[in-house]
C-alpha cells in the first residue's frame, strides 16, 4: 500500500445502514420508498446520522459499497444519506433476495493487499478465516441486523484508522 493511500471501508446496506425490521425501525430512522433498477419498490429505513458518520469516516477511508444493492446503492441510497459517489463492488454471483450473497471472492479481488475494514451483518466463517490469515490489517464489524451501524462501530473504525496511521509513521 502506498504511504498516502487510505485503507478501504467496505459497506453493506441491509442490516448495516438499513435495519432489517418487521415493523418499526429503531429511533432516528426514517422510512423511504425507493424503486430499484429492477423496478421493485422497497421500503427502506435510513438514519441521517449514518451519512454524517460516513462523511467523517471518508476522511480516513476509501468508502466502497459492498452490498447486494450494487449500483443501486450509490444511485438511490447515497443521495438520501448525503454521500458523494463511491466505488461499488459488482458481484460475480448475482444477488438473489432471501439468499445469502457470497461476497468474499469479489471482496478479495477488490481489496488486494490494502488494509480494510468491512462492516456487514452477515459475515461467515470463510470471511473470518480470510481476515485472520491476511498480512494486511483487517477489521470485521458485524452489527446486529435490526440495529445496524452505531456510534461504537464508528469509534472502532476511527481507532483502526489511527492504528494504521501510527504504523505508517
Amino acid at each position: 500500500m502506498a504511504n498516502d493511500a487510505k485503507p478501504i471501508l467496505l459497506l453493506d446496506v441491509d442490516g448495516v445502514l438499513a435495519p432489517v425490521v418487521e415493523d418499526a425501525a429503531p429511533r432516528g430512522f426514517t422510512r423511504h420508498e425507493i424503486t430499484a433498477s429492477t423496478g421493485k419498490v422497497h421500503q427502506v429505513w435510513l438514519n441521517p446520522d449514518h451519512g454524517v458518520w460516513l462523511s467523517e469516516l471518508r476522511l480516513r477511508f476509501e468508502l466502497v459499497w459492498a452490498t447486494g444493492w450494487e449500483r443501486d446503492a450509490p444511485r438511490l441510497l447515497g443521495p438520501l444519506l448525503g454521500l458523494p459517489p463511491m466505488d461499488v463492488i459488482v458481484f460475480t454471483q448475482r444477488p438473489q433476495l432471501g439468499t445469502p450473497l457470497r461476497k468474499l471472492q469479489d471482496v478479495v479481488a477488490r481489496v488486494g493487499d490494502t488494509p480494510v475494514a468491512w462492516i456487514d451483518d452477515d459475515l461467515d466463517g470463510e470471511a473470518h478465516s480470510w481476515a485472520t490469515s491476511r498480512k494486511a490489517p483487517t477489521l470485521l464489524l458485524e452489527p446486529h441486523s435490526a440495529i445496524g451501524l452505531n456510534r461504537d462501530h464508528v469509534r472502532q473504525l476511527a481507532a483502526f484508522s489511527e492504528l494504521l496511521s501510527a504504523q505508517k509513521n
